[in-house]
Parts: structure tokens; C-alpha cells; sequence
């Protein structure tokens, strides 16, 4: 992994003079800070007036892609005119584009059960938050108390060789998340806006395991940028930290003008020397 300012410039001619560009970006850890639970989680004013920036110039799509709903990640962006994606891709919605990976209708009652049986196991004291997702599932243990962590450690291994067939489960910041095995992965879903959007340029900004699979969907055809350096991470760049990620999304809106004022300078001499 090459650190991304180091290596800034070669990246802004790729972003400048690509026909199409898609960004496509996580919300937790990446657009917006970490939070203690889900629910605390926000996106700074700066951070949407950016994306509103980015996603108004021409030929740039905007796709914010993460492991919470569709219905929340819209409601914490807040923005029109994006793509988003929910429980890591399985749901899709953006404009004219809507979409629902029909293979996981099987597994929602199932996903209920699971997690109805965890919110039991790991009431509320414990410091455990389970979320039903619909499609998906998540145990965060951020807040875990100190005196459950041997018992919480041994539940969840329990759970896990549990449902091996038609679920599955991948662990994150202090998440464990429980998945329909086969079901879209972040990856996937970045592949098929794409195709839907014409095959653009890409450029990923994710922070977690599951943005493992955006990079690996864009290795060697696109840009891909990770949160915090991982040693084992597909990425081919870094940021140090989330602070950074709004620096970022102003270096690609500045990248992309300054392109289109090149456009409309050469236009323009080009008309002055044909009369």
C-alpha cells in the first residue's frame, strides 16, 4: 500500500481526464467517524456539502455502499441524486436505477430467528447491540462490559457453527455481521452499478473488512483507497486516518473542475483558430 498524498498527483490526471467517474465510498469509519453505537452515528455538515459538490459535476456518480439498511444510510446522507447500498449491497437505489438481490427473500425469517435468539442471549446490560437488518444481521460489541467478555466470546462461537448453510458470518470493527451465504457482496454490487452506468472510472474509500471486496472488484481497472493502513489489504492506497477522507472528496471535486476548465479552455481556442 502506497500512501495516497504521496502518490496524489498521479492519481488526479486518472480522476481529471476519465470519461466517467464512480466514487463509491462506505459510511462508518469512512464517511463518518466511529461511533459508540450505531444510532450516535453522523455525517458532519462539510463532509455532505462535499458530496453534494462531487455528485453535481458532470460525468461523476456518487454510490454510498454500506452494511447498514438502504432506508438508514439514505436517512444519515441525506442527499439526492446518489446511488445507495444497503446490507453491503444487497439493495441498491439510486436515480433511475433500483435493485434487490432476490436470493436472500429465503433467508429473512431465518435472519429473524437469529437474530430475536441473539437480542435473548445478549440483553441490553451486556453492553451488545443486535441489529435486524432484514437481509442481515449485526452484533456490535463496542460497549461490551468487561465482565461478559469470556461468555460473549464463547456465545458467538456457538452461534456461528450454527445455520452454516444458508448463512454465514464475517467479522468487522467490533461487529460481528451475519450474512445469506452467496448473497451480493460489496464488490458485486460496485460491478453491476458500474455496467448499469457504463463501465467509469472507479475509486473506492472503505475502512473495513467488507470493503476488501471493493478492492479486489477494482484491482488493476480502478483507483482504490483504504481508511488506515492494513498490511494485508487489496487497497493500493492510504489514508492515515477518517479525518482525511474529507480532504479527499475535495481533492476529487478539484481534480474534476479543473478538468472541465481544461476542456473549456482548449474548446474555446479551438474556436478562435477556426476564425
Amino acid at each position: 500500500m502506497k500512501l495516497f498524498w504521496k502518490n496524489s498527483d498521479e492519481v488526479s490526471k486518472h480522476i481529471a481526464f476519465a470519461h466517467g467517474l464512480l466514487v463509491t465510498l462506505d459510511f462508518d469509519g469512512t464517511l463518518a467517524a466511529l461511533a459508540e453505537t450505531p444510532d450516535q452515528a453522523r455525517l458532519k455538515p462539510e463532509f455532505r456539502s462535499a458530496l453534494k459538490a462531487l455528485s453535481a459535476l458532470y460525468g461523476v456518480s456518487v454510490f454510498i455502499l454500506s452494511g447498514r439498511t438502504l432506508k438508514s444510510v439514505r436517512r444519515l446522507v441525506g442527499l439526492r441524486n446518489l446511488y445507495y447500498g444497503g446490507n453491503h449491497g444487497i439493495e441498491i437505489k439510486g436515480p433511475g436505477f433500483a435493485w434487490r438481490d432476490a436470493g436472500t427473500a429465503k433467508v429473512q425469517n431465518l435472519v429473524a430467528r437469529m437474530a430475536a435468539d441473539m437480542q435473548e442471549r445478549f440483553p441490553p446490560g451486556t453492553g451488545v447491540i443486535v441489529e435486524n437488518k432484514t437481509f442481515s444481521a449485526s452484533v456490535h460489541y463496542r460497549n461490551l462490559k468487561v465482565e461478559y467478555k469470556r461468555g460473549f466470546l464463547g456465545r458467538m462461537k456457538a452461534l456461528m457453527s450454527v445455520h452454516g448453510g444458508l448463512l454465514h458470518w464475517r467479522r468487522g470493527h467490533k461487529v460481528f455481521e451475519l450474512l445469506p451465504r452467496g448473497a451480493t457482496h460489496k464488490g458485486a454490487a460496485l460491478n453491476r452499478l458500474s455496467k448499469k452506468l457504463g463501465s467509469p472510472l472507479g475509486v473506492a474509500v472503505g475502512d473495513d473488512l467488507t470493503d476488501e471486496d471493493m478492492f479486489l472488484a477494482l484491482a488493476k481497472k480502478g483507483i482504490t483507497i483504504r481508511v488506515g493502513r492494513k498490511a494485508d489489504s487489496k487497497a493500493g492506497y492510504f489514508l492515515s486516518g477518517q479525518g482525511e477522507v474529507l480532504r479527499l472528496l475535495r481533492f476529487i471535486v478539484s481534480a474534476r473542475r479543473w478538468d472541465i476548465q481544461w476542456r473549456k479552455e482548449l474548446w474555446s481556442h479551438s474556436n478562435f483558430a477556426r476564425a
